[in-house]
């Protein structure tokens, strides 16, 4: 009889197609993940698994095994959640969040003062958002769940859900010597500009200048809206942001907050995930939990 973990292996590698993502996944170091997979070949006199330059690659039996040998552990897994209760005051799960400049800003200190009363043990680790990764670290596991404007990524095996919508604003100086009121476009063209990395998926405010045929000067370029505070209080670098990053600088900061002099459609920030068969009841919880935060910003 083959042993169900050598199952839970071969599904995890055929999922991710690498092996070092499938141990994150399995919480195994990679010796173990080969060890087990070695196993495996061996009681089906197959490799399973064949390296190409991007990972591993399933042979025809593997490929021929997956549906069946998936269905049966999902039934399982599903009996077995069945019978546990996730309590998140109890709970020690680590929670992977990847989060973009406004979750940082905005969602995070909310996130935190909520769990330290309602799940004092559960631990999160941040990752940064890139775009063109997103969908690929959600279903390898490498996250639980992601936060981010996602109106320009294209992620078909990914479950999404709209929280809020956001507009652009922008912040300057209070002391800043030519925007103390409201700026015109002329005005604001005329700036150097702080800017967020198109790969964050903040690509909004560029596309539409683009589009009337304009283009600003941007003088210094950021992976996330979360280390401008110095930046915007000593010098004069105008920063377009979403509103509520804007308003938490105007809070913390001496800056004033301006409307952009120019139409730029809203966009909506959205809670992602992907329907890992393992661990249902916790991650529904975070996901809830995420929800009924943004609710309250």
């Amino acid at each position: 009889m083959i042993d169900l973990s050598l199952i839970k292996v071969f599904i995890i590698v055929y999922e991710t197609k690498n092996i070092s993502h499938a141990a994150e996944r399995l919480n195994l170091s990679q010796p173990s993940v080969t060890y087990n997979l070695n196993r495996l070949r061996k009681f089906l006199n197959d490799p399973l698994f064949e390296r190409d330059k991007f990972g591993v690659k399933p042979t025809k039996l593997a490929q021929s095994l997956y549906p069946s040998f998936s269905k049966s552990i999902e039934e399982i897994e599903v009996a077995i959640t069945a019978s546990q209760n996730f309590n998140p005051k109890t709970s020690t799960r680590i929670f992977r969040l990847g989060l973009s400049d406004l979750g940082e800003i905005c969602l995070l200190p909310s996130l935190i003062q909520y769990l330290s009363k309602e799940a004092p043990f559960i631990k999160i680790e941040i990752e940064e958002i890139r775009s063109s990764k997103v969908e690929e670290w959600l279903v390898d596991g490498s996250l639980d769940v992601a936060v981010f404007n996602s109106s320009y990524t294209v992620m078909p095996r990914i479950e999404s859900r709209n929280v809020f919508e956001e507009r652009y604003m922008c912040i300057a100086h209070k002391q800043h010597p030519r925007i103390q009121q409201q700026p015109s476009l002329k005005q604001y063209l005329r700036e150097k500009h702080a800017a967020i990395k198109s790969s964050t998926g903040h690509i909004e405010i560029d596309q539409r200048l683009k589009e009337l045929g304009l283009k600003r000067e941007i003088m210094l370029e950021l992976p996330h809206f979360s280390v401008l505070q110095d930046v915007v209080s000593s010098s004069e670098l105008l920063v377009t942001l979403p509103s509520r990053a804007a308003k938490v600088y105007e809070r913390n900061s001496e800056v004033n907050v301006f409307e952009l002099p120019f139409a730029v459609k809203p966009f909506n920030v959205s809670v992602n995930w992907y329907n890992h068969r393992d661990d249902l009841e916790a991650r529904t919880w975070f996901i809830q939990t995420l929800q009924n935060i943004f609710k309250l910003l």
